[in-house]
């Protein structure tokens, strides 16, 4: 079961284009995601106007190289808070999912169902993002040595990005962990097809004969040039930090909570806090 509630709890999706005022979805901690696709306002009503979408691109995913047994799985549901200075977002309820197929080979599901507004805006509210993923393990971890798994997925955007290309899109993560005495360490990198690279590490450790603690840190360049977004002073690279605790109720129950924010130089993209909790069940026989 701790391998569940840490996937529930200490890993990160932040896969979203950003842009200056949304209508659409940011992010939240968990295997979920949502996007924001709006048209952002020119610096000024009096400028002449600047080409581009003024939306930034970034992604981050973050997974280890452990699996489910053949057969297993897990089911999580929470909520989750994303909150900029001009946009906020609730995704209630977050969906993530996964089962071993083989030893080797998981695959997973997630979305959220979000609502959405600006600072006295209407609040707009439907499915976000869904993301279909499949890990392959190519080195198990161990404390002796370094484990790695491949995980590409391909993401259903709910509205199709503002520069371009269709709903379905895609992510190529390569994940790593490695296992010693008291604490772990897991790291990805990876890229996103709407133009986002990245990376994202993390450690956990148990605090408590059932509860263990994760601090996480991630990191996302947007690579498409955008004049609009340089204009309205929308930063090109975003790093955020976090830190969570999930605890086993039973051996195949746990809880998890997690709060962050972006770290790197602020703007209107820039997190001011991210939250989540929930619970994840794990499945003793799915097929």
């Amino acid at each position: 079961m701790k391998f569940i509630s840490l996937a529930a709890a200490g890993f990160i999706l932040a896969s979203h284009p950003a842009a200056a005022q949304g209508n659409g979805h940011g992010n939240a901690f968990g295997h979920h995601n949502s996007t924001v696709a709006a048209a952002a306002t020119q610096p000024s009503a009096n400028a002449a106007p600047v080409a581009g979408t003024g939306v930034r691109n970034f992604g981050s995913w973050l997974d280890d190289a452990s699996m489910q047994d053949p057969g297993r799985g897990f089911v999580t549901m929470g909520f989750g808070l994303f909150k900029t200075p001009v946009y906020r977002e609730i995704d209630l309820p977050t969906i993530d999912s996964g089962v071993g197929i083989t030893p080797r080979l998981q695959v997973g599901m997630s979305v959220p169902y979000y609502y959405a507004s600006t600072p006295g805006g209407q609040v707009a509210h439907d499915f976000g993002d869904v993301y279909l993923d499949a890990k392959y393990q190519l080195r198990a971890p161990s404390r002796h040595r370094t484990g790695f798994a491949i995980v590409p997925l391909v993401e259903v955007l709910s509205v199709a990005p503002p520069s371009g290309g269709g709903r379905v899109q895609w992510a190529l993560p390569l994940s790593m962990e490695r296992q010693f005495k008291r604490w772990r360490a897991m790291g990805t990198g990876g890229y996103f097809s709407r133009g986002a690279l990245f990376g994202a590490g993390a450690f956990e450790m148990p605090v408590g004969k059932k509860t263990w603690a994760t601090g996480s840190l991630s990191h996302s360049y947007s690579t498409r040039h955008d004049d609009l977004s340089t204009a309205l002073g929308f930063h090109r690279s975003r790093t955020d930090l976090s830190g969570g605790i999930s605890h086993d109720v039973r051996h195949d129950l746990s809880v998890y909570g997690n709060i962050g924010r972006t770290i790197s130089a602020h703007d209107d993209n820039s997190a001011s806090i991210m939250l989540s909790a929930g619970v994840s069940f794990g499945l003793k026989r799915v097929y």
